[in-house]
């Protein structure tokens, strides 16, 4: 892609179609303001993230590729909850998973699990 003199990333950016094929040089410098580099991307290409084009042993990518590689490349946000001693927590996940109990819900599950079993044992002997 041509480029004219005085042009700022943004106008270039505008006035490039989505899938017109930049160098991944260019792409660095257009889509990331140089922030990563040609190697960065090709390691995302191995990964399976990006689709890089091949012309006479040069490597293209197009802006849909970038978009679709930075979908791709997106986490999952943290989750923040609350336990019963109301002390933030945060974990990987926790949207999907249950809160961590804390050491007194704990403690009284095992507690009543011991009463049920002594009582079992209990009507077993016959005291009950």
């Amino acid at each position: 892609m041509l480029r004219p003199a005085g042009r700022s990333i943004d106008e270039e950016r505008a006035v490039l179609d989505e899938n017109e094929p930049v160098t991944l040089r260019e792409a660095c410098r257009l889509f990331f303001g140089n922030r990563i580099s040609p190697s960065a991307l090709r390691t995302e290409a191995a990964k399976g993230n990006l689709v890089i084009t091949q012309i006479a042993r040069k490597d293209f990518v197009t802006r849909r590729d970038i978009e679709e590689m930075k979908q791709r490349c997106r986490r999952p946000a943290k989750t923040t909850l609350l336990d019963d001693n109301r002390v933030q927590k945060t974990y990987p996940g926790a949207a999907t998973l249950e809160p961590p109990l804390s050491s007194q819900e704990i403690l009284r599950i095992r507690l009543q699990k011991r009463m049920k079993e002594d009582d079992k044992s209990a009507s077993r002997r016959g005291r009950a």
